[in-house]
């Protein structure tokens, strides 16, 4: 069973299509590259899987739960900072050693295994 399904979502901007039936899985434990030219709405459909945007129609399940009726448990680093974020108090590095927190506990130090993930996200 795949742990990301997208079934036939479409999403416009205004009245203009930017996706219209688009499908995809991905399995537990799979890697999948999304590319495309400038402008081909690839930051578009990461928003809409994850949640951030509403699809016009179709629909999204994340781990057998519909993305409209629950909260997920996934985040969303932005590639470029915008506005909303800019005052994001953390580098890159320190956000990214955070996500060992809930393995580790909030006041346990990181050991050498840890760090080793950190640097290699």
């Amino acid at each position: 069973m795949p742990y990301i399904d997208v079934q036939n979502v479409s999403f416009y901007y205004d009245n203009n299509p930017v996706l219209e039936d688009v499908s995809y899985s991905v399995n537990p434990g799979e890697f999948v590259t999304l590319t495309g030219e400038n402008g081909a709405a690839k930051s578009t459909l990461i928003k809409i899987t994850l949640g951030i945007l509403k699809p016009k129609s179709g629909k999204i399940i994340i781990a057998r739960h519909d993305t409209q009726n629950r909260r997920l448990r996934i985040a969303y680093v932005p590639q470029q900072i915008s506005s909303f974020n800019a005052g994001f108090p953390s580098t890159v590095h320190e956000f990214v050693r955070s996500g060992r927190y809930p393995r580790k506990g909030w006041f346990r130090k990181l050991n050498a295994h840890d760090e080793e993930h950190v640097e290699a996200a």
